[in-house]
């Protein structure tokens, strides 16, 4: 019996196609007809999902090859090739050294966009090498063109792209490895928002993600460095966190500032004492709240501050 490897690689890759797609429906990175999957092969035309296809039942033959200018070229099943197909052809003109494209809807990575959570907090090791940076994109409503120039534009420095409420779209040298980094995506968004509903998040330390990154410029692609550049996770590592602000406030030794923390405290405590809600608290409640209401008054105390003085 032939292997794969030594099968007609057109068959090599409708196999490999219909694996991914079944995979990512089992795994519920993509639910009923939504999403599309394609991967470039060895002739340089593409292998596509067809338009409203089930992906977790799809046939080899289901799959539409068309070229680089979106011509059909074969469609065993007499399918036709999927409604986002442009998008597909413009990411391997812009990519060269990508061979796959995935567009999934995966369910925590959509719950991410529409809590306004940011991705990119740096808290896990393996998605800061394997996916770097994710691109995210607003939302550009049902105007494809626009979604299409937004995508290809985030896809030019970037191989994951959250697309605001609506799905992600990530590309690899083969199917394999962009259906890996849609896998990883969704189990990074899982354990962001599990960690926000628990305890809070607990960033990776600056030196730390700096060394992360240079691993991941070290372990792939030589011209990785060049195209994404070093800045990763910058903006994330310089933002000021509000929820913090009381903590490190009072983890400073002047006593000015302890005794600013402390009256603006006792005064709010007081306001709550004199509320009916509070006869619902305990006293461990009321305390918390009143670090809280706090924090906010001081947070948008700072942020006037910050932007008179920017």
């Amino acid at each position: 019996m032939s292997t794969l490897l030594e099968q007609d690689p057109q068959i090599k890759h409708r196999k490999e196609l219909k694996t991914i797609c079944q995979l990512a429906y089992e795994k519920g990175l993509v639910s009923g007809f939504n999403g599309n999957f394609s991967l470039r092969m060895n002739n340089g035309n593409i292998l596509i999902t067809p338009k409203s296809s089930y992906k977790g039942l799809i046939q080899e033959d289901d799959f539409v090859e068309i070229d680089l200018n979106e011509n059909l070229i074969s469609s065993p099943s007499g399918l036709l090739p999927s409604t986002e197909s442009s998008i597909h052809v413009a990411a391997y003109k812009k990519r060269p050294d990508i061979n796959a494209f995935i567009h999934t809807h995966p369910q925590k990575v959509i719950s991410l966009t529409v809590c306004g959570i940011d991705f990119n907090e740096p808290i896990i090791p393996d998605s800061i090498i394997q996916l770097g940076e994710v691109a995210f994109i607003s939302y550009p409503g049902p105007d494809m063109e626009e979604e299409l120039k937004l995508t290809i534009s985030a896809l030019e420095k970037r191989d994951v792209v959250i697309l605001d409420k609506h799905g992600a779209v990530t590309v690899g040298k083969n199917a394999l490895s962009a259906f890996y980094k849609a896998e990883l995506l969704e189990h990074t968004a899982e354990v962001l928002l599990d960690a926000h509903i628990v305890c809070g998040l607990k960033i990776i330390e600056p030196e730390l993600i700096e060394k992360l990154i240079q691993h991941r410029h070290k372990i792939y692609e030589k011209d990785l460095k060049e195209r994404e550049g070093t800045e990763l996770f910058k903006n994330v590592k310089q933002t000021f966190k509000i929820k913090n602000i009381f903590k490190k406030l009072f983890e400073n030794n002047s006593p000015v500032i302890q005794r600013v923390l402390n009256l603006v405290n006792d005064i709010i405590h007081i306001a709550i004492q004199n509320t009916k809600y509070s006869e619902r608290l305990s006293s461990e409640d009321k305390e918390q709240l009143s670090r809280e209401l706090t924090t906010s008054i001081l947070g948008i105390f700072l942020g006037r501050f910050t932007k008179k003085t920017s």
